[in-house]
């Protein structure tokens, strides 16, 4: 419904096509016009309405006779049951689920006959519930919903609560199901749908949560979303594949955690975008050409595993950020994959070191060299206060000669940085064999959840850190390479208090080196 205050077309020609409430022309004492609630356009009106509780613009009907069927045109339902019910307790006894449902019954019983954008019911699913829910389907269909949701989940103890709501299929018609498009459904089983269910053409976003259903089932249902662009599934325990047997044409963005799965299984050509988070699976989306982003966070599985299978199944993600609980490092400088990721450009991986890894942080190598185009990598640690300089592991030395350099890889980032020796010879090495590298940030503090917020502010410069992994490790410029630049010629220095390279303290070496590539580090935590 058009605003007659932004219109192009003449007063005569709205009159005709939107029916607006004339403004009374009344005025203050200085004469300027008051403009009152009611005299606003109905659709500005049902904005304002859309914001406020379904209980608010109920009682909005008391102000005035000519507020008291405006409530009525609203096309944005939202019952929420602590809100209906005033209060917590109150929407949790069976007095208050008996005045949930007849206020609900009573809205929606005005409500016939007219057109809802969106419905959303929120209330503790129990069984007397069941009939009518099936109802306020029944509505839905007929008021042509646009965005449905019914979110059914106790707040707790999903498995304890009882039986889930059986979503009817039956009772959505081809007319209201093409309507359809947003859904989302919470505490909800879905069983086979009857033969002449038409699917949802028109559905654009879908969300999953605590569904009971089986693989077969819900391979059917997703397979008739075919414009479906938007996909999470949460804590749905298919105990089997979550597979689509059709391809997801127009499918860009696509979440999955907390699930009981055995593999993901999806063709989505469009994909941009995914999510997971779980125990290791095999995820296979070898048709997403185009994905963009994936965050995965991995729970009980090896490293090397968790790379290797990403790389057969996510093979064209061009950022990643990969999260493990739970992992353990293998003495492996190389992957069991002929694969490579040949569109990564931005990577964080975000690790929790234990005192068993403190050996083996070098072996983080073994996903570099599957990544050799890099431009970006971000590598955060969470680790135990034992990691402080621990003297175990391999040496850079060690690793196997490998004709690829990382080319393209700029900047650098470590946080968590504890000065033990793999995370000092795995910064070595990625510094060594990046001949384009612009900045090194190492951090001592741990930002684990910097993933998840880009914007923090990154450290200055501060050389307490790398004084003391200097003097550790007597680390010196010519453990950098080409790339670095001789300290002694930094303008920065008053040239006559000068000494001569070789005769600086090797930690004094190791930080003009580092800072040679931009290196920042955080003041050192004890």
């Amino acid at each position: 419904m058009g605003n007659y205050l932004t219109s192009t077309i003449s007063a005569e020609e709205h009159d005709q096509h939107v029916h607006v409430r004339p403004a009374r022309r009344l005025t203050n004492e200085k004469g300027r016009p008051i403009v009152r609630l009611e005299d606003l356009p109905e659709d500005v009106l049902h904005t304002i309405l859309s914001k406020l509780p379904a209980r608010e613009v109920v009682r909005s009907s008391v102000l005035s006779s000519e507020w008291r069927s405006v409530w009525t045109t609203c096309i944005k339902l939202s019952f929420n049951g602590p809100d209906v019910c005033s209060g917590r307790d109150g929407a949790k006894s069976e007095q208050g689920t008996q005045v949930f449902i007849d206020r609900v019954d009573t809205v929606l019983q005005r409500h016939r006959g007219r057109a809802v954008d969106q419905f959303e019911i929120k209330f503790i699913f129990e069984s007397k519930l069941a009939d009518h829910l099936d109802n306020w389907i029944r509505f839905a269909m007929t008021a042509h919903t646009k965005n449905l949701a019914f979110d059914l989940a106790p707040p707790s103890n999903f498995l304890k609560h009882g039986d889930h709501y059986r979503f009817p299929f039956e009772l959505l018609d081809r007319e209201g199901a093409s309507c359809l498009q947003r859904l989302q459904l919470c505490f909800v089983s879905f069983r086979p749908p009857p033969a002449q269910f038409v699917g949802f053409p028109n559905l654009r976003k879908l969300a999953l949560h605590v569904l009971n259903t089986t693989n077969q089932d819900l391979d059917n249902i997703l397979g008739s979303c075919c414009k479906l662009e938007w996909l999470s599934i949460v804590r749905c325990h298919l105990k089997d594949e979550l597979k689509v047997t059709r391809p997801l044409s127009h499918l860009r963005y696509l979440r999955v955690m907390h699930c009981d799965i055995t593999k993901i299984d999806f063709h989505a050509a469009e994909l941009s975008t995914f999510v997971y988070k779980g125990s290791f699976i095999p995820v296979s989306l070898r048709h997403a050409s185009k994905l963009e982003k994936a965050k995965i966070w991995f729970y009980d599985t090896t490293f090397q595993q968790a790379i290797t299978s990403l790389l057969d199944g996510l093979p064209d993600v061009r950022n990643l950020t990969l999260q493990f609980s739970f992992q353990r490092l293998e003495n492996r400088w190389v992957l069991n994959s002929p694969h490579m990721f040949s569109q990564l450009r931005h990577v964080q991986i975000l690790l929790i070191a234990t005192d068993e890894d403190a050996d083996k942080i070098l072996y983080l190598v073994s996903f570099l060299r599957a990544a050799p185009f890099i431009e970006k990598l971000e590598v955060h640690f969470l680790c135990l206060p034992t990691l402080w300089f621990a003297n175990c592991g391999p040496l850079r030395q060690q690793i196997p000669a490998n004709e690829y350099k990382y080319v393209n890889l700029k900047n650098v980032r470590v946080t968590g940085f504890r000065g033990a020796r793999g995370q000092v010879e795995f910064l070595m090495h990625v510094v060594e064999n990046a001949p384009a590298i612009q900045g090194v940030t190492v951090d001592t503090t741990q930002r684990l959840t910097d993933a998840y917020d880009p914007d923090e502010a990154t450290p200055t410069l501060d050389r307490a850190a790398l004084d003391m992994i200097g003097t550790r490790y007597h680390l010196s410029t010519s453990a950098l390479g080409r790339g670095g630049r001789d300290p002694s010629k930094r303008h920065d220095r008053d040239p006559s208090k000068r000494r001569p390279l070789h005769h600086q303290p090797v930690e004094d070496n190791a930080i003009h080196s580092l800072s040679s590539y931009g290196c920042r580090t955080a003041p050192l935590m004890t």
